[in-house]
């Protein structure tokens, strides 16, 4: 937790590099939750205090154990005050019938979480077993201190997952969506019920929720925003069913912020690009896995590798494959979706008897993983830092020469590109300059205030 913490921090920092602008932000953060822990049940809130006296380490300076984990379970609302989208999610259903007619397959679902606290920080994987009492007992994929779920399933085959989503509702009282996630997970026998609770969940703010029923082998997902009263899930009678970052309600065509999230971040061309790779063949859990690490564009376009349009960027928080039917959970090792991914017995970690573990077999890593590819993207990443610092330090010269090298090891990274532009522009190479920014453009859809903000030097080169 102490280094999320500080990965974190050190995000915000950069966003927010003046004291009086960091300060201002702080600020609106203390009150759009302010008292908001009051909108909890009880248990939940007793939950959270025994946490946090368990976890003195999980303080601050000016926010207590107790705050701070409350807001752990509020990332989604948090990083709404952002211009930058920094938290994106692949998530996908299948359980096509053969072709012959007859009964569904099995439900396999396909889960992907990319939380952007910069090209060198993956959190740690987290696959936490809960059996609490007198519910249905869980898992849940996350990171430490999520008390929430963002991906989960529980012992009856009731699967769930999150992908945070913009609207231009207000923020309002309500509970975050992960705590209502877990909700599902401990409360819900069926697809019926989990939809039941999502309909009346007073959620705090938006977010497409994928659930899933490895029992009735059906999956929906259900657009949720405050204000809006319908929430019919769709998908529920189809035997394919993804989402993304944007809604595609018809209450939501006129939503500016959905719009935008759609059009300008890479949530739109990664929902067309799952449509393309689910059509091509029927979905089993090898398949899921492939379709996570696919690093192709539309019709199997070149992007390069850690292209922000992927559904594998290489930056990935987790990596989740499950058959719902068959109760078995696939989590990926890591970095990213490129490692092993690593078989879990549901029915023997949620059941209650000790009975051992059923022989399951894993998903080997993707080739590119030891490939010389994969090293040159990773040396490229470390020179891109080095450059970075040297420019900081007021040597551009030194810095091209760094930030050249990367280049040619990785010539598609869109961070690169937009240092090789700051560097060209400092060094009085205009032109340059603005062929760097312009790739840029092209190469990291989502970070919205720094696309804004490239585009106003490319106005200023123009001149």
């Amino acid at each position: 937790m102490g280094e999320l913490d500080r990965d974190v921090a050190r995000l915000l920092r950069n966003r927010y590099p003046e004291g009086l602008e960091r300060w201002t932000a702080d600020m609106v953060m203390r009150w759009d939750f302010r008292e908001s822990d009051h909108s909890l049940a009880p248990g939940v809130r007793r939950e959270l205090a025994a946490l946090a006296a368990a976890m003195p380490e999980a303080g601050g300076e000016r926010l207590s154990s107790y705050h701070r984990l409350f807001l752990d379970q509020s990332f989604v609302e948090l990083t709404r005050r952002l211009d930058d989208v920094l938290l994106e999610g692949n998530m996908f259903a299948a359980a096509a019938r053969p072709k012959g007619g007859g009964e569904r397959g099995n439900l396999v679902i396909g889960r992907s979480f990319f939380a952007d606290l910069g090209l060198d920080v993956e959190p740690d994987r987290l696959v936490t077993i809960v059996h609490p009492d007198g519910k249905y007992p869980f898992a849940s994929v996350g990171w430490a201190g999520l008390m929430g779920v963002v991906t989960g399933i529980n012992a009856r085959g009731i699967f769930v997952a999150l992908d945070p989503t913009r609207t231009d509702d207000a923020l309002e009282e309500g509970v975050p969506l992960p705590l209502i996630l877990r909700q599902i997970l401990e409360d819900a026998d069926t697809l019926e019920q989990a939809l039941e609770i999502l309909q009346a969940a007073p959620a705090r703010t938006s977010g497409a929720v994928l659930v899933g029923d490895g029992r009735q082998r059906r999956a929906a997902v259900v657009e949720l925003a405050r204000d809006r009263d319908d929430r019919k899930p769709r998908g529920d009678d189809q035997a394919l069913v993804w989402a993304t970052n944007h809604m595609l309600r018809e209450s939501f065509e006129r939503d500016a912020q959905n719009d935008r999230i759609r059009r300008f971040t890479s949530s739109g061309y990664r929902y067309d690009r799952l449509g393309e790779l689910l059509a091509e063949a029927p979905v089993d859990p090898a398949r899921a896995v492939a379709i996570l690490r696919d690093r192709k564009g539309l019709g199997g376009s070149e992007l390069g590798l850690g292209n922000r349009n992927a559904v594998d960027n290489l930056h990935l928080t987790h990596a989740v494959v499950v058959d719902a039917t068959a109760m078995v959970m696939w989590v990926g090792e890591g970095p990213s979706a490129l490692g092993r991914f690593r078989a879990i017995d549901l029915r023997h970690a949620l059941g209650r008897r000790q009975e051992r573990p059923a022989p399951l077999d894993d998903f080997p890593a993707d080739r590119l993983l030891h490939s010389e590819e994969y090293s040159d993207y990773k040396e490229a990443l470390e020179a891109l830092g080095h450059a970075r610092g040297l420019l900081a330090r007021g040597l551009p010269e030194q810095a091209l020469a760094s930030a050249s090298v990367a280049l040619a090891l990785a010539p598609d990274v869109g961070e690169l590109h937009r240092l090789l532009g700051d560097i060209e522009r400092e060094l009085g190479d205009l032109a340059a300059a603005r062929r760097h920014y312009e790739r840029y453009l092209e190469l990291v859809p989502g970070r919205l205030r720094d696309q804004e903000r490239v585009r106003g030097l490319l106005e200023e080169l123009r001149e």
